[in-house]
């Protein structure tokens, strides 16, 4: 593997682990965040990503299957991993909100909520500069927001009390330039079987 993964090796990763998880009798949750979530529920045309970000339960069941499947791919073994889950919101908000994906046999697949993703993806572009601003402009796309003024009431929804800097407000309404985005192809919901 070069280090990035697109859309189709992230829904047959996840089917390899679904079919090890299932052959050792585990039930397992996987939430996924990050560029992953938006490759998989909103952007059918993002560019590769790392790694899939998000939360995994049982941690120590989830890794040694995925693990497992990246030895089979040549894969790195935390293409699955929860560096991501410092963005999510913490509750003082509104809650954390999910997309069921897969949910069979005691194995749950699920990705953040557009608007989840983008509160997240706000917070990140402040801490990583325009890395993000891709997922952002397609995210501020889907979710019809015309301005910045919109997408920090956003953030501020899931992490009250905290606005975006002048920096990436200034970001955001670069993005959005003279008026809404285009939302970007949706993609169909995985099948992981």
């Amino acid at each position: 593997m070069t280090g990035a993964l697109r859309r189709d090796d992230i829904i047959t990763g996840l089917s390899d682990l679904i079919l090890d998880l299932r052959a050792t009798g585990s039930v397992a949750t996987i939430q996924i965040v990050g560029g992953a979530a938006i490759a998989l529920t909103i952007d059918r045309d993002r560019p590769a990503t790392a790694d899939v970000d998000g939360t995994v339960s049982p941690p120590e069941v989830v890794a040694a299957a995925a693990a497992k499947v990246a030895r089979q791919r040549g894969w790195p073994d935390e293409w699955i991993n929860d560096r991501a889950t410092g963005f999510l919101p913490s509750g003082m908000g509104r809650s954390v909100e999910w997309t069921t994906l897969y949910d069979h046999g005691g194995i749950v697949i699920q990705a953040a909520s557009a608007e989840m993703l983008l509160a997240m993806k706000l917070r990140a572009m402040e801490r990583r500069g325009l890395r993000d601003a891709g997922d952002v402009a397609a995210l501020l796309g889907v979710l019809d927001i015309h301005t910045a003024e919109e997408a920090e009431a956003l953030l501020n929804g899931f992490f009250p009390g905290e606005d975006l800097t002048p920096r990436t407000f200034d970001r955001v309404h670069a993005l959005l330039g003279d008026g809404p985005l285009d939302p970007p192809r949706r993609p169909e919901i995985p099948d992981f079987s």
